[in-house]
């Protein structure tokens, strides 16, 4: 048998992938897809911390807004820190003075009036109240300083997104809440009680 070999392009071969060809575009074509995928997940993790970011300090301003329009102190000059026996097993309603709201937790976040706020399933929110050192009121006083310092703490799946602080003073006016003054954007305005 004689084979005939000639440079003739005229001449036509007839070829189908081989195995080797098929492998590599299968490897190609997975690594694009894994890459695909990971570009994918990247950008809704990255969405969802942008949703963490925009969430948590909303729900931190709210309860400390809240938090810092009650009195220093409780009215009738009770001096106990913390709940009075009239405020326990209540709702935040009852709560009239700031250190009412040391160790108060909520998860999912809950309005004044003990509704559950929609769609925070998995956030949660806490408040810590304690006196302030009046020369550093990053600490603690074990005794009356006429400074507390608030700090809110929101949570999305037990991890802390946003923590804020603030401090409230006993030489603050009083203010009370009048209904109706701010065209009803927000249910009241705060006034001076003196």
């Amino acid at each position: 048998m004689m084979y005939l070999i000639t440079n003739n392009p005229t001449v036509r071969m007839d070829r189908g992938f081989t195995l080797i060809e098929a492998v590599m575009s299968i490897l190609i074509v997975g690594l694009m897809l894994v890459a695909a995928l990971n570009t994918v997940g990247a950008s809704k993790v990255a969405q969802a911390r942008i949703a963490e970011q925009a969430i948590g300090p909303m729900l931190a301003q709210d309860l400390m807004s809240e938090i810092l329009c009650q009195y220093y102190r409780e009215p009738d000059d009770s001096i106990l820190f913390g709940l009075e026996l009239n405020e326990l097993g209540s709702s935040r309603a009852a709560y009239d003075d700031v250190d009412d709201y040391n160790g108060w937790s909520a998860g999912p976040p809950r309005a004044k009036d003990n509704l559950v706020l929609p769609d925070l399933t998995n956030w949660s929110r806490q408040v810590s109240v304690a006196w302030a050192d009046t020369s550093d009121p990053n600490n603690n006083s074990l005794t009356e300083t006429g400074m507390k310092r608030i700090t809110v703490t929101v949570k999305y799946q037990g991890r802390t997104v946003y923590t804020l602080s603030a401090l409230r003073t006993d030489g603050w006016p009083e203010v009370a809440l009048e209904a109706g003054d701010d065209g009803g954007l927000l249910g009241g305005v705060l006034k001076p009680l003196f």
